[in-house]
């Protein structure tokens, strides 16, 4: 029920449309009982009677016999009520009892019978009269009216479907947003726990499969019951007694739909899984195509994904085997149902009485037209219950995807936001690491999986410093810088600047002071020039030129036809890796923040380029706190920087000047030698 209020908030701005759509649905309904209750004429028409002006009169005949009759048996009643005390031996009274419950019982069908010849005289008086005399062209006036009433059931219905698809697709849209407006809020390290595959997963097939389902329960899913319910008004006036019987087995049917519901929701939930494994093995491949075809691996891959394929059909045939079950099932209950009721009916056809053993189950014996009315008003319950089997599927797929895309839209970030944020000034002393700890969290839990990354790591940064921070692979290094942002938080200590604590101050107050440029460049499939302007969307055109110019990226764009106009391509792969690192470095620069956190921006690039890049990094520096990682210290680097930070095993080790650090550390000793050894190769 949780799931479905959330639904309802979302639908609820589009509820004049729904309203609207339910109004057309019962519009369509009642003409689908209408339309099966024109049967009836036509089969009079085709009986005994011939026309139905002479069935009409028939039964004022009948039922004023039948009214006479009753009259003369009441009179005969209380007569003999008359004759019996009211106070006397029990025997005396047990009759007296007898004759009331007589006289009751033949009140109720006299009010029965004269209700029914003061509609059959209406009927006489205002219908039959109107109606043409010929037995041919009645009955291809009543075959038009059927015509005319199933063209505008049609067209309700359309109207109907129309509006609750509208409904549909806005509130997907509006989940759609509000599903990525929580992804963007969480942090990097719960994003990739779960995976891009799986968010595109429920942001593309997930939510186009609510949005099928939610079109389904506001079209034919509302309309078929309410035809059924119409249908069942149709037969509780006909005879209550047998329509009873009939509804006695809804139970039976409402358990099996359960039954069929509980299967249907976690075979659902095993295609959803098997569609993630699908979009993720294509991502792979896809984003890794340059290696699976100079390693020659297409059939490796081609393997994987005909596993996974073979995978997502299996489970999709059996969330399609439950969906075929429910159908025949639900049918032959319902026909076990109508079973119950017809026989009793045709019983009281055929033998011309209104009781079987003893127990009344008509007012009046029921004639052949009645049961040929009853069987068609029966076929149109059922007919509206079968298609409900499989609407019921939909339905209960569409609980389980809600269910599973408000999981995700509740997913917790790993970075809490304080409730009361403290005011975050600019920079002007140090930046602190107080015995930091930290290991990642696991993929299933929020357990580490990969063991502590950080151990007890202390370090303070003072404002204006130019540091580099250098180590082994896996001893930190990235780890620390993405600290800062709040990309992580410490499993314990603190990271504070100027003595506040990170932790008590909104993210986009942290954010703002800082500029990351990574080792994997970050480029849109966009122009150069809106790709720079990305670090500050308010800048004008000559301050992005500037700051391109500063970086050196107007060296190779002037060359290029639209120059800064240029496309970048998906990931900027229309570019040089040196040629990205420019622009990135370029935006960093039209950003200008306090902090720049520059992460192996020269690991992937030609010695020209970074070259280029130290150049700007010495004139963009000054004034300001950098943190470069690096491999590769450079003489030009080492010229402008304040000193340099040793980690290994996650834990600082030595920090100073590089001739120092040469002298006294065997950690950065061997780094160097591992760098000289690859500058002389």
């Amino acid at each position: 029920m949780k799931t479905w209020s959330r639904l309802w908030l979302l639908i609820w701005p589009y509820r004049r449309k729904l309203v609207l759509s339910v109004a057309f649905g019962i519009l369509a309904a009642s003409l689908w009982s209408l339309e099966l209750l024109l049967t009836f004429p036509i089969t009079v028409m085709f009986g005994e009677y011939r026309t139905l002006s002479n069935y009409v009169h028939h039964e004022v005949v009948e039922t004023t016999k039948a009214i006479d009759s009753r009259n003369q048996e009441l009179k005969q009643l209380e007569l003999k009520l008359q004759n019996l005390p009211e106070n006397g031996e029990r025997k005396r009274q047990s009759e007296r009892v007898s004759v009331l419950d007589a006289l009751r019982r033949h009140q109720i069908e006299l009010d029965v019978y004269t209700s029914k010849l003061w509609m059959l005289s209406w009927v006489e008086a205002r219908i039959i009269r109107n109606l043409p005399s010929d037995e041919f062209r009645l009955f291809a006036s009543l075959f038009t009216l059927i015509l005319v009433v199933t063209l505008a059931k049609g067209a309700f219905g359309y109207c109907q479907d129309l509006l609750a698809g509208s409904v549909a697709e806005s509130v997907v849209i509006d989940l759609r947003q509000e599903l990525f407006r929580c992804a963007l809020k969480l942090d990097p390290q719960t994003i990739a726990r779960d995976g891009t595959p799986v968010w595109l997963t429920d942001l593309t097939y997930t939510l186009q499969n609510l949005a099928n389902g939610l079109t389904e329960l506001g079209g034919r899913v509302v309309r078929e019951p309410l035809k059924a319910i119409s249908c069942l008004a149709a037969l509780f006036y006909l005879n209550w007694q047998l329509t009873l019987v009939f509804v006695l087995f809804m139970p039976v049917l409402g358990a099996l739909f359960h039954w069929l519901g509980q299967r249907l929701k976690r075979a659902a939930n095993r295609v959803i899984d098997s569609m993630g494994r699908l979009y993720k093995g294509l991502e792979e491949t896809f984003h890794n195509a340059k290696a699976v075809i100079v390693f020659d691996q297409a059939g490796r891959h081609r393997r994987s994904f005909h596993r996974e394929n073979k995978n997502f059909y299996q489970q999709a045939m059996r969330l399609v085997q439950i969906d075929a079950l429910s159908g025949p099932i639900s049918e032959m209950l319902g026909m076990l149902a109508a079973s119950a009721v017809l026989l009793p009916a045709a019983f009281l056809v055929l033998r011309e009485t209104t009781t079987i053993w003893g127990i009344p189950l008509a007012s009046s014996p029921p004639r052949f037209p009645d049961l040929a009315l009853f069987y068609v008003l029966l076929a149109g319950v059922l007919e509206p219950l079968r298609k409900f089997s499989k609407f019921y599927t939909i339905i209960r797929q569409s609980t389980a995807v809600a269910e599973r895309l408000f999981a995700r839209m509740d997913t917790p970030s790993l970075i809490p936001v304080p409730a009361a944020a403290q005011f975050l000034p600019v920079l002007s002393q140090k930046i602190e690491f107080r015995d930091v700890h930290f290991h990642y969290a696991s993929v299933a839990t929020d357990r580490a999986d990969r063991g502590p990354v950080l151990v007890g790591l202390d370090l303070t940064i003072h404002a204006g410093e130019t540091i580099a921070v250098v180590g082994p692979n896996g001893s930190g290094k990235s780890t620390l810088v993405n600290l800062l942002p709040r990309f992580y938080d410490p499993n314990r200590g603190d990271v504070m600047l100027d003595g506040i604590n990170l932790k008590d101050v909104r993210l986009r107050d942290v954010r703002e002071q800082m500029t990351l440029v990574s080792q994997e460049t970050l480029l849109f499939d966009d122009t150069i020039q809106e790709n720079i302007r990305y670090g500050r969307p308010d800048a004008s055109d000559a301050e992005v030129r500037e700051a391109a110019r500063r970086a050196h990226v107007l060296s190779f764009t002037d060359s290029m036809p639209q120059g800064l106009l240029t496309t970048a391509g998906e990931q900027g792969k229309q570019l040089s890796g040196g040629q990205r690192q420019r622009i990135a470095l370029a935006r960093a620069i039209l950003r200008d923040s306090p902090i720049l956190i520059l992460d192996e921006p020269t690991s992937a690039i030609d010695a020209q380029s970074e070259q280029l890049i130290h150049a700007s990094l010495r004139d963009f520096a000054r004034g300001r706190t950098t943190v470069l990682i690096t491999h590769c210290l450079t003489p030009a680097l080492l010229e402008f920087l304040t000193r340099i930070v040793v980690l290994d095993r996650g834990q600082v080790v030595a920090t100073g000047k590089h001739a120092d650090l040469l002298a006294a550390c065997p950690v950065y000793q061997r780094l160097w030698d591992a760098q000289t050894q690859r500058a002389a190769a």
